[in-house]
């Protein structure tokens, strides 16, 4: 006890000079730490604690599975306790359908309550809420205002239209205030991330599949969110988990772990839907082609000096969108070499291999979702799946909201093969179960994102195995992003995922780092 309290909670103690806020007295009744000199408060706190964290309320319903009941039960007991809370289920296993029950389990005790929440919670609310009165909050910025005076139950915005608005919110409370998507805030120094955090609420519930991507800073944001100074300062923090080796940061992770665990309702597909159809996955590794290995290795080389020279100018702080710049050229050519090239005739193995695939699939009757993340490999891939007749539709960032619901709709009721998707235009809000084949194009750095687009596919509704197919070419950086996917992937189960993790990517690598990604590319092997 004394020796762990030491190592995790020192800070916390020396802030509290007597006054234990709620969450950090639970937080401290879990380590035992019997230094602790506590009252009767404090010992009814941790009473009651325990005794409505799983608290019974009735739901009647069909409609929910087993353990999003439990869910709901997680949300309002969280609510009750006058915690925060963040729904961190894996994508797809209907974290907004809680919500809305959750709000009709507040709204059976008040119906006066004002909530907030996310723009992607609508649909839900039209299919399995009718009666519940809400106002999306739109139009230009008079008629916005005019709405937010409206007498309803739930407001609906964006983040976007939220940031430009948050004088008036301002003036109003709300019993509850939900994000979807909670990784818009993981950057604390954010306008977006600074704007949420001003709305009075006196429950907030962050929903999220990725609650940590690329650092544990992420997840500090989010739980600034919901319950402020539960994990100390920004500074406090930092300098407390900075981790640089995974491997030796167990003992802190496993006391962080331990803090956060009570506010994260966690389950994967796995665990809890027996009935959703397994998800194979299958890396395939493809040789460049004789004229596309040339070029590649040219360009490694050329990388290499022009990284050389930008370090040596500026350093690697100063270099770090340089360097995102010549690594992405590399990428780009593993895709096809046209994309950099114009007068680039000599064909691309991976597209090649791209289409064997998808003729494969449609003759066994499966719908595919294509992603990758330039808009220029898409328009070749789908220059190439007109030239075999191949049927597809496509979504980059130029397509409206509206217009891809109507492509949505239209794929999973018509018989169009394929759908071409941008990883980060199209990686999340979709539902596509019509498709049970997800062709990963390129590799992206963090993992998380591509299992965002991946779970268009497979997530509740889905009636077939799902197979998801990465393609990488060997002797490449993609073959390195792999290796960074896995050290993002550990760091995320030991966190988050413990008892049983973009663009921003090169913030945590170091030169080494760089290095390694350009080690051995130019063997072409």
């Amino acid at each position: 006890g004394n020796q762990q309290i030491e190592k995790y909670s020192k800070h916390d103690i020396n802030d509290l000079n007597g006054v234990i806020p709620k969450y950090k007295a639970l937080y401290l009744d879990s380590l035992n730490y019997n230094l602790i000199n506590k009252d009767n408060s404090f010992n009814t706190f941790i009473d009651n604690f325990n005794k409505y964290k799983d608290s019974l309320i009735t739901i009647n319903t069909d409609i929910l599975r087993d353990y999003q009941i439990n869910g709901v039960k997680w949300l309002y007991n969280i609510d009750k306790l006058g915690f925060g809370g963040i729904l961190a289920d894996e994508m797809g296993l209907g974290k907004s359908i809680q919500v809305i029950y959750y709000i009709k389990q507040l709204l059976k005790e008040n119906k006066d309550y004002k909530l907030r929440t996310g723009e992607n919670i609508r649909g839900n609310i039209n299919k399995f809420s009718k009666d519940i009165s809400y106002t999306i909050i739109n139009g230009n910025k008079h008629q916005r205002c005019e709405l937010i005076k409206n007498n309803t139950t739930i407001y609906i915005t964006s983040y976007g239209l939220l940031r430009e608005d948050i004088e008036y919110y301002n003036n109003y409370h709300f019993k509850s205030v939900i994000i979807d998507e909670a990784q818009n805030i993981k950057n604390p120094q954010a306008i977006i991330t600074k704007a949420i955090k001003k709305i009075n609420a006196s429950t907030k519930i962050a929903l999220t599949g990725t609650p940590l991507e690329n650092s544990i800073i992420e997840l500090w944001s989010i739980f600034d969110f919901i319950m402020p100074g539960f994990l100390s300062s920004l500074t406090s923090f930092q300098k407390k988990y900075k981790i640089n080796d995974i491997d030796d940061s167990n003992e802190l992770l496993i006391g962080l772990h331990k803090a956060i665990s009570p506010f994260i309702m966690r389950r994967k597909k796995e665990d809890v839907i027996l009935e959703l159809p397994k998800k194979l996955e299958n890396n395939i590794f493809i040789e460049l082609n004789d004229i596309q290995k040339e070029i590649y290795n040219n360009e490694v080389i050329k990388v290499n000096k022009e990284i050389d020279q930008e370090l040596k100018d500026k350093g690697l702080k100063k270099s770090r969108f340089k360097i995102l710049q010549l690594l992405t050229r590399l990428r780009q050519i593993a895709i096809e070499p046209s994309i950099i090239f114009d007068d680039y005739k000599g064909g691309s193995s991976k597209i090649d291999s791209l289409i064997e695939i998808i003729e494969e699939s449609i003759s066994n009757n499966h719908k595919i979702l294509v992603f990758t993340s330039f808009k220029t490999a898409l328009n070749a891939v789908k220059e190439r799946l007109d030239k075999k007749n191949i049927t597809s539709y496509i979504i980059d960032g130029s397509v409206s909201s509206k217009k891809r619901m109507e492509l949505v709709n239209s794929f999973n009721n018509d018989n169009t093969n394929v759908f071409l998707i941008m990883l980060k235009s199209g990686g999340t809000g979709l539902n596509l179960t019509s498709a049970d084949v997800v062709i990963h194009l390129d590799l992206w750095w963090n993992p998380a994102v591509e299992n965002q687009a991946t779970d268009r596919a497979h997530r509740i509704g889905q009636k077939n195995v799902v197979s998801v197919i990465k393609l990488i070419t060997k002797g490449t950086i993609e073959e390195k992003i792999l290796e960074l996917q896995e050290k993002k992937k550990i760091l995320s189960d030991k966190l988050i995922d413990s008892g049983d993790m973009d663009s921003n990517i090169l913030s945590s690598l170091t030169e080494k780092d760089i290095r390694n990604l350009l080690s051995y590319e130019n063997k072409g092997e």
